[in-house]
């Protein structure tokens, strides 16, 4: 049989694939595949970071720490930091996936105040990898650390749910805000150890307690530094009940 080119047949399998591809190159025209770290274009997995960038991306050294979740520094069962605390660390296990340095420190930053969201799934892949290793089995519940709410207006999301979300999907388990801020705080990276405690002071309140009681709770927030933050809202969830909690963070600094 013979066809114009005005009046070309098209096989219906054919046509299917050549629909399939127009949709293809449509979308990598209007929403490109780039870095979530730098913006340069890849051909990459989508949401995958650059070769450069994922030189950045260092885990911790073996053997882990369980009280903080970075490097265990000597031959006892928690870090010199975790040792030199006060008081013991309020959870049950704390896991980080990398040293809040070099590369991933400024991810992180461009993450969590230059609006780079596209970097949670990348970072929630890593966390979850992670916890898979050096955590155990998928936790009841994860649950983010809460900001203030004009601090979350103001951003325009809460880092530490995001993160949760690509965390918790893979695993089929609930993400719950069982949390929130009573009050404004001064924001802790600008504050030294004992003055952080202070400006966490009573700041977290249970959203409904008996959502608590009981369960094992996955913590996840983005850094953790003097772990102020996350034994403030550790200590929060004991009161309401929990049976277990864990801490999960992309950085230990």
């Amino acid at each position: 049989m013979t066809c114009s080119a005005a009046n070309v047949a098209i096989p219906r399998h054919g046509l299917r694939l050549l629909l399939r591809r127009l949709c293809g190159e449509g979308r990598e025209l209007l929403v490109p595949n780039l870095c979530p770290a730098c913006g340069v274009r890849l051909s990459a997995e989508l949401g995958e970071p650059c070769a450069e960038c994922l030189a950045g991306w260092r885990p911790h050294a073996e053997p882990r720490c369980p009280g903080c979740g970075g490097h265990l520094d000597n031959a006892l069962k928690f870090c010199g930091e975790c040792l030199r605390m006060e008081e013991a660390r309020p959870w049950d296990l704390a896991v980080s996936a990398a040293p809040f340095a070099g590369g991933i420190r400024d991810q992180i930053h461009r993450f969590k105040y230059q609006g780079a969201t596209a970097l949670a799934r990348p970072f929630g892949r890593r966390m979850r990898e992670a916890w898979e290793r050096f955590g155990g089995a998928p936790p009841d519940a994860v649950v983010p650390v809460p900001l203030h709410w004009w601090r979350e207006l103001r951003r325009g999301y809460n880092q530490a749910e995001l993160l949760a979300r690509e965390i918790a999907a893979p695993w089929g388990v609930p993400v719950e805000n069982l949390l929130r801020r009573r009050r404004w705080t001064r924001q802790q990276a600008r504050l030294h150890f004992h003055a952080r405690q202070k400006n966490l002071q009573g700041v977290f309140a249970p959203r409904g307690p008996e959502a608590a009681a009981g369960r094992h709770l996955l913590l996840v927030d983005d850094v953790m530094t003097t772990g102020a933050t996350l034994a403030a809202a550790t200590e929060t969830l004991r009161r309401a009940g929990a049976q277990q909690i864990s801490v999960l963070t992309i950085a230990r600094g």
